[in-house]
């Protein structure tokens, strides 16, 4: 495990009731979040549904400054669904988005390891086909792609859609290898084996952890479903300049082998976390 997980903190945010054996998790729903309370309620409904039948477990890894974690525990307590919450506070917010998945992806328990964002562009309801496609073809990695089949990219406008594929396209020129195969290297919807990578050889650096899987992962067994990225249900869209500065510097690092070392124990400082229900009686400190 990297470093800079140390400290953060894991809650299991249960509804009240009486305890009873609960099903070995077999899938892990990681949602990293950045104010988006807005979206949190109708994101927990669509998952809940989607992920019928399977046995799952839902982690929120949040960087926010509003009250998405309170929306968070509240939201929770009202459904029947396994939650758990990561709240990175200042100082622990290492790699932005990236870091906030290689948090989550440390602190799941279940094999396998679905990623997607809380504005619910990537529609939850594709989860089940990603991970029927991942098992299907013997993948440790199965992508949710905008470029493949059936795939569109309609809720990101003209403009956006132009600057995605140019860096898209700027990525599998600098690792044609790496990237042979996959339509949607840019990707932030992806289902992936937990086994098969390595955490403490992640560096992530803004929003694009995709790239830095498959990158510093050389020989993933890749396979894609076709999606249509939706409009954003609620909130604004976190995708600024300073964002596509850091994934040029991310490109960069990359090309380079390089990236940042995890901050030491010291940098970071204990994260305090309450029992939301009954059934919670612990918190787990990620990578002790």
């Amino acid at each position: 495990m990297p470093n800079h997980t140390t400290f953060a903190m894991r809650e299991h945010a249960g509804p009240v009731r009486s305890p009873a054996p609960q099903p070995v998790p077999k899938l892990a729903v990681l949602v990293p979040t950045r104010n988006e309370a807005a979206n949190i309620e109708e994101l927990l409904r669509r998952i809940s549904a989607a992920v019928t039948g399977i046995p799952t477990e839902i982690v929120f890894v949040d960087d926010s400054d509003d009250d998405t974690p309170d929306v968070i525990r509240g939201v929770t307590r009202r459904r029947a669904c396994c939650v758990s919450l990561i709240h990175r506070r200042d100082g622990q917010r290492t790699g932005g988005l990236g870091g906030a998945v290689v948090d989550g992806l440390g602190a799941a328990e279940a094999p396998w390891a679905c990623v997607l964002d809380a504005d619910l562009q990537h529609p939850p309801e594709v989860i089940p086909r990603l991970l029927a496609a991942a098992e299907r073809d013997e993948a440790d990695l199965a992508v949710a792609s905008r470029y493949c089949g059936t795939g569109r990219a309609d809720g990101l406008g003209p403009a956006r859609a132009l600057i995605s594929t140019a860096c898209g396209s700027a990525a599998k020129l600098l690792f044609p290898a790496r990237l042979g195969g996959v339509t949607d290297p840019m990707s932030g919807f992806f289902l992936v084996r937990r086994s098969a990578i390595r955490l403490d050889e992640l560096r992530p650096r803004g929003f694009k952890i995709l790239l830095e899987l498959l990158v510093r992962h050389g020989g993933l067994r890749t396979t894609e479903v076709p999606y249509t990225f939706a409009d954003r249900h609620a909130g604004e869209s976190k995708g600024t300049l300073r964002e596509g500065l850091t994934y040029l510097g991310s490109l960069a690092d990359l090309r380079l082998d390089r990236g940042a070392s995890p901050p030491s124990r010291s940098s970071l400082s204990a994260v305090e976390v309450e029992p939301l229900a009954p059934p919670a009686r612990h918190t787990r400190t990620v990578g002790a």
